[in-house]
């Protein structure tokens, strides 16, 4: 066996007719055809503030162990270091990244081992793990192992002044990748990000032109490390205000138990382009995006979605040009899952089969273009884009269903009964119910946690994975992410509680009485209530506005009272109603609001349009509540 690095002693060392030359450390050195033991020495990776045990120079060929416990890198490739070879290697135990290369062409990483890695991950450094190029061009990994790394796989980035492999600065413009290749690897284990990442991280930079092929991933649902989870997945993604990546081709991957889901295509910022991908002839299945992390609170194979910001149209992200065809998916409750995002083309048809009450392929509504009523018999009235998943009309109740709320993605929804029993639907999991408790009131409202998308990559909190239940008493109930932030058990009240707001980052929430009274807390901000006021009839429902900084409130007779930057658009107090309203739900820009009849009967205004109401129909029960289709948050 010929080895390529060789132990740096006073300076560089010809070494007679074999025609090496020795730069940076390397663990062990073959001098003379014998084995020489040397401690491994960190050296600086350039300028990026960390350390590598390798060093690579332009031309070489790394092969043998590099093991670098210690080092902030195994290997790194710095600026201008062209046509470097990482052949057979097994690199190991470095704090960050197993290999780092930057500004750079030309690295190709073949049939090594990159295992291990991330033990002590530094903070500041956006992408850790496995490998990691940034702004690299036609360089490739492939027919190698990346496994049990404390971080992701394989990363393709831009580079720029967010460096994403180290903790200096990079430089001050961003240099794209373009032409790179991940293909033929087997990725696993690596705990805390995804297997596979193209992926910009600077403002205005760009990622081309890139293949990822015939990689097998494979997840460990459920398992979580210091580090986080299996994250898993295949991500194509513009994370990075004005940046573009285009044609990425995605195929012949087997993906399977994501945390996230099993690939991914995400536009997140303001004037972002992801264009021209191809996912095509891929296997995912089983479980990716158990973790509910991407958008979907459910299992999903493929995710195409675009993060819906507060915007002009002409600024907001955009995915074009997305082929999704011949993919053989299942074991999943969505096949595909598409979010915010037009035209995209799954012909060839897709293979895809679904677990019961799943779908095939599914596209978020647009927000505020439908709503549901529900009925004290659990019976559920779709109108608009609002979907039917199921109902509890058919089931004997304890105690009449008093609510509805749907899941984020609009996928789901759930009805809770005044006995405080929880029923699903659709996407939306259990998380628990008060049905087992003995309650001192009976509960009267429902409320689900949205979803908020963590800074800088950080996970969702919360991730529209629970629900708060009210009780007439003022009595709090929170499952999954709900957080608990205060009630009104404890008060002595001169009416009832009769609704429940959540604010919009769910950190907290509104509480509403009969006489109009408001309870807020957690960062709930007290705007105004109607207690003070004589009313007509008691107040039966409330809805807050888009940034949480006002709400309406709801009568029987119809009238709609607004405080803070909740704007008057029109009530129903001057008209005689066959039966009293029941509630009211606001359209996701906060121009509008429906209100809901116990007939069935629903009185639009504003910017909210009318699709239909159940006043027609025969109700067996009278409808309680009503919630409209919102906006969905891709993650």
């Amino acid at each position: 066996m010929r080895w390529n690095r060789l132990v740096r002693m006073a300076g560089a060392i010809a070494v007679g007719a074999a025609g090496l030359t020795a730069s940076s450390l390397g663990a062990t050195a073959l001098l003379g055809g014998g084995p020489v033991a040397g401690a491994a020495t960190c050296v600086a990776a350039g300028s990026t503030g960390l350390t590598a045990l390798v060093v690579a120079t332009p031309g070489e060929t790394i092969t043998g162990p590099v093991t670098a416990t210690g080092c902030d890198l195994g290997v790194y490739v710095g600026t201008g270091v062209t046509g470097v070879t990482i052949n057979g290697a097994t690199v190991t135990g470095a704090n960050d990244t197993g290999i780092f290369a930057e500004q750079t062409s030309g690295l190709t990483v073949s049939g090594s081992t990159v295992d291990g890695n991330g033990v002590a991950p530094n903070t500041a450094i956006g992408s850790y793990g496995g490998i990691v190029l940034a702004g690299v061009d036609n360089s490739s990994v492939t027919n190698s192992s990346v496994t049990d790394n404390g971080g992701g796989g394989v990363f393709v980035n831009d580079n720029g002044p967010i460096d994403p492999g180290a903790p200096n600065a990079g430089p001050s413009s961003p240099v794209p990748s373009t032409g790179d290749s991940v293909t033929g690897n087997t990725i696993n284990g690596n705990y805390g990000s995804c297997a596979i990442v193209f992926s910009t991280h600077n403002s205005g930079g760009s990622i081309s032109n890139g293949i990822i092929s015939g990689n097998v991933i494979s997840g460990h649902p459920g398992v979580f490390r210091s580090t986080g989870p299996d994250v898993g997945g295949i991500v194509v993604a513009t994370a990075s205000a004005g940046a573009t990546v285009s044609n990425i081709s995605v195929t012949t991957n087997s993906v399977t138990g994501s945390f996230e889901g099993g690939i991914i295509v995400h536009s997140h910022a303001p004037n972002d382009v992801v264009t021209g991908v191809s996912i095509q002839n891929n296997t995912v299945y089983n479980g990716n995006n158990w973790g509910a992390t991407n958008g979907p609170p459910t299992t999903v194979g493929i995710i195409v979605g675009v993060d819906v910001l507060p915007v002009p149209p002409a600024n907001a992200p955009a995915i074009r040009n997305t082929t999704v065809a011949s993919n053989t998916i299942y074991g999943q409750h969505y096949g595909i899952w598409i979010s915010g995002v037009s035209g995209v083309t799954t012909t060839p048809a897709n293979n895809i089969t679904v677990l019961t009450g799943g779908t095939a392929i599914y596209n978020t509504p647009v927000p505020g273009t439908g709503y549901w009523q529900v009925a004290s018999d659990g019976g559920v009235f779709t109108y608009g884009s609002a979907g039917f998943y199921g109902s509890a009309g058919g089931i004997k109740l304890n105690q009449p269903v008093v609510g509805i709320t749907p899941t984020q993605d609009q996928g789901g929804y759930w009805l809770v009964a005044s006995d405080g029993g929880v029923f699903t639907y659709g996407d939306a999991t259990f998380y628990g119910s008060a049905g087992n408790i003995k309650l001192n009131k009976p509960v009267v409202g429902i409320a689900s946690t949205p979803y908020v998308p963590g800074a800088g990559g950080a996970p969702a909190s919360p991730a529209g994975k629970g629900y708060w239940l009210v009780a007439a008493d003022g009595g709090v109930f929170n499952y999954g992410d709900a957080g608990f932030y205060g009630s009104a058990g404890n008060i002595k009240l001169n009416q009832p509680i009769v609704g429940i707001a959540p604010t919009p980052d769910g950190k907290g929430y509104w509480l509403v009485a009969a006489d109009g009274g408001v309870f807020n807390y957690g960062d709930a901000g007290f705007y105004g209530s109607a207690g003070n006021l004589k009313l007509v009839k008691p107040v039966v429902g409330i809805a807050a506005t888009p940034d949480g900084k006002g709400y309406w409130l709801v009568a029987a007779d119809g009238g709609v009272f607004n405080y803070g930057d909740a704007k008057f658009y029109g009530s129903a107090g001057n008209l005689k109603l066959v039966k009293p309203v029941v509630g009211i739900a606001a359209t996701p820009d906060g121009k509008g609001y429906w209100l809901s009849a116990a007939d069935g009967g629903v009185f639009s205004y504003g910017d909210a349009k009318f699709y239909g109401s159940s006043g027609n129909l025969k109700l067996v029960k009278p409808v309680v509540g009503m919630s409209a289709v919102g906006t969905t948050t891709s993650g």
